[in-house]
């Protein structure tokens, strides 16, 4: 097999296992696909992997011009406050009892509302780009003289996520996994909701 399909799976593969770090993205499809079933957890995925198409074709074509620029320091205020509505949304309300909580799991919102929110996680995380650039950077340097090895690389990266998030959404329904959920609900979501939030203070620390 060619050298440059090669450094493609590589990229790949390596994409796929990192959505299992941690991160705004991960933490939020994987609350997600617990509170409100496996559909809806792949509606915020795909709209996790729009943002991560967006910015591989940012990465892999623009590269670094884009967070030179003085306005990009705006786009990660963006994300703070992204991240920190998201651990307020997440948060579970004081007045709401354990039991409860675990009789009447979290209300399923619409389609387009999880969709946007998971492109809104993805397309304001600036340390995705990031990723990507590192990520991807040898292999452009050593194959960008291919005129297709561009295009196949970003549109290998949107498979690859969308892989990714199916794989590990999937592997969530496990009903022993579900079950864990449902007793410590509580627990759980404001556990969700501190990771959310302490990732939104990493970005102001930025």
């Amino acid at each position: 097999m060619p050298e440059s399909f090669l450094s493609i799976l590589a990229v790949c593969g390596t994409t796929i296992l990192s959505q299992l770090s941690p991160g705004p993205d991960v933490f939020f499809v994987f609350r997600t696909s617990l509170a409100q079933g496996y559909k809806r957890g792949l509606v915020v995925a795909f709209g996790i992997t729009v943002g991560a198409f967006i910015q591989s074709i940012v990465a892999c074509t623009l590269g670094v011009y884009v967070l030179e620029q003085s306005w990009s320091q705006w786009v990660i205020y963006a994300a703070a406050a992204w991240l920190f509505y998201l651990a307020w949304k997440i948060f579970p309300r004081s007045h709401t009892a354990a039991n409860e909580l675990s009789a009447n799991p979290v209300q399923k919102e619409s389609i387009l509302s999880l969709l946007l929110q998971g492109f809104l996680c993805n397309i304001l995380n600036v340390k995705c780009m990031l990723f990507i650039m590192s990520l991807s950077a040898d292999a452009l340097r050593s194959h960008a003289a291919l005129s297709w090895y561009v295009p196949a690389l970003i549109g290998s990266l949107f498979a690859a996520n969308l892989f990714g998030w199916c794989l590990w959404s999937s592997l969530l329904q496990f009903p022993p996994v579900r079950a864990a959920y449902l007793r410590h609900i509580r627990l759980i979501d404001e556990f969700f909701a501190l990771v959310l939030f302490v990732f939104g203070l990493l970005l102001l620390m930025t």
